[in-house]
């Protein structure tokens, strides 16, 4: 069975696939049924448009605490069957859905699935924190975060081709955990010892030396990189929940706003699988360029009101918060004390996203779509400003080394 390198051992193929596939669940709570919102006022008539958002809101919420609650689970509890508690409460959850006849009930039963998805989070990275370093972890990374955003665009696209035949179809989407499901037995002690592997994922670099970081330094760049984490979520989900007031208001189609945001979805997906070599080509100013595109993206959007610029807009908005994605989660393994802490210091940053997601609307509720967008330059402008004053630091800078490393193993694993 072919085996693959992770910094410091090796692990078997199928271990691999099996840790790849925990990502196919992570971004489906409430954005994959964000195009059902629209039948729901039909299927329910008397459904206020606050109970309708809801089913989008409450997942994140419910996301949040259990994110963290599995971080800290994951220190003293068997990983693998963590996962597939996670796994079997969001199976439960999507089952569940095609017996649901009301939207309170469909609201319970989203909040219940957001409780399993949190515990899932934390390990489809916290595995990969665990099992690679260096240059494998960097790549490990971007496929990850490439892997759960093509889920989520061929989940919405299911929606919307299944929603007009029965309202409970599109809800086929959540029995994707089948799949992480049924191959999680690759993740077992069994598994591994028959196959040359580690006894568990984690001993793959159970031995690599650590970067000693006092407390209170790692503490101070994990807020850091919570923060600009959060403000970037903010800003890139601006453009799926405005996007079609602003096209709707120049009569412009629901599939020409399908597209625009399929190409966002497209683009945020596309840098993961290539980080390795964007980061190589803009080193330490990959940061600043990201953020950039994130300013220029918004504006283009808000003053150019015409098809093109709405493309070029989403897809620079797109591939900015797709690259710097990846090297969030990258950031902060380097942070964790020891391999076995990875999931713990990694949950407090991915919780960071999953609130951006559910406050974003909070935030930004009683604006134009135009001021919205607005808006989210200016914040993403006043970050630009930051990183290029701390360019130096931590959160906001590349190692030109691992760059380097980062382009080298995409061609040599």
């Amino acid at each position: 069975m072919k085996r693959i390198p992770t910094g410091k051992g090796f692990i078997p193929l199928l271990t691999l696939l099996a840790i790849w596939s925990i990502s196919l669940v992570v971004d489906l709570p409430g954005l994959a049924i964000s195009p059902l919102t629209g039948i729901l006022g039909k299927v329910f008539p008397h459904v206020s448009h606050l109970e309708s958002q809801m089913l989008e809101i409450l997942p994140n919420f419910c996301i949040f605490p259990f994110i963290l609650l599995s971080g800290k689970l994951s220190m003293s509890r068997n990983k693998v069957g963590l996962v597939v508690l996670g796994l079997t409460v969001f199976l439960a959850s999507g089952i569940a859905y095609f017996f649901v006849d009301s939207i309170t009930g469909l609201i319970v039963v989203s909040c219940v699935l957001g409780m399993g998805c949190g515990l899932v989070i934390p390990l489809a990275a916290g595995l990969l924190a665990e099992t690679f370093t260096g240059k494998y972890r960097l790549r490990q990374m971007g496929i990850k975060s490439g892997i759960a955003n093509f889920t989520l665009i061929l989940a919405t696209l299911a929606v919307g081709l299944t929603e007009g035949r029965d309202w409970h179809l599109p809800f086929v989407v959540y029995l994707v955990p089948v799949v992480p499901l049924l191959l999680s037995v690759f993740l077992t002690k069994p598994f591994l010892a028959r196959n040359g592997g580690p006894q568990t994922v984690s001993d793959a670099v159970s031995s690599r030396p650590a970067k000693v970081v006092p407390k209170t330094v790692a503490r101070r760049r994990i807020w850091g990189i919570i923060a600009f984490y959060f403000v970037v979520t903010v800003s890139g989900i601006t453009l799926s929940l405005f996007i079609p007031f602003l096209m709707s208001a120049h009569h412009m189609g629901d599939d020409a706003t399908g597209y625009v945001s399929a190409v966002f979805y497209l683009m945020v997906t596309l840098p993961g699988f290539f980080l390795g070599n964007i980061v190589l080509a803009l080193r330490r100013c990959t940061v600043p360029v990201c953020v950039a595109m994130m300013i220029i993206g918004p504006l283009l959007i808000a003053f150019c009101p015409c098809l093109w610029a709405y493309f070029a807009g989403a897809s620079l908005m797109g591939f900015g918060y797709g690259a710097l994605q990846p090297i969030f989660y990258d950031k902060t393994s380097e942070l964790a004390p020891s391999a076995a802490h990875s999931t713990r210091v990694l949950s407090y940053v991915m919780s960071a996203n999953y609130l951006g997601v559910a406050v974003c609307p909070l935030i930004l509720s009683g604006l134009g779509a135009v001021e919205a967008f607005v808006l989210s330059a200016a914040i993403m402008a006043a970050v630009l400003v930051v990183s290029l004053i701390f360019r130096n630091s931590f959160v906001f800078s590349v190692d030109d080394e691992l760059a380097a490393y980062g382009a080298k193993s995409g061609s040599n694993s």
